[in-house]
């Protein structure tokens, strides 16, 4: 796992099934490097997501809904098994998230 963030679990209630996996929206820079591309970044992040979840896990990819309210944006894919949801600021372009959310029956909230 590439070093310099945190990848928050969460688990299924009694269980130790994973229900969602959150990650920065943008892969960490190297320090020693004083060029900054953001593309370059998330397109780390996301190879990386794909090595974690893979395509053939998340299932057949369904629809994309878009949102955005002012320089906030919200994007999700909704698949068979996850749905893969990024939140983007931007005026701070390092600070979003990915959410990998898990349709696993234990993971279901009543």
């Amino acid at each position: 796992m590439p070093a310099g963030f945190d990848l928050i679990v969460d688990y299924g209630t009694g269980t130790t099934l994973v229900c969602k996996l959150q990650v920065p929206a943008v892969m960490p820079r190297d320090p020693a490097s004083k060029v900054v591309n953001i593309k370059d970044q998330r397109q780390r992040m996301y190879d990386f997501l794909a090595d974690l979840v893979p395509i053939a896990e998340r299932g057949k990819g369904g629809g994309t809904m878009y949102f955005q309210s002012g320089l906030i944006s919200m994007r999700t894919t909704e698949y068979d098994h996850v749905s893969v949801s990024e939140v983007e600021n931007d005026m701070q372009p390092e600070s979003g998230t990915i959410t990998i959310r898990f349709k696993n029956a234990g993971c279901q909230t009543p």
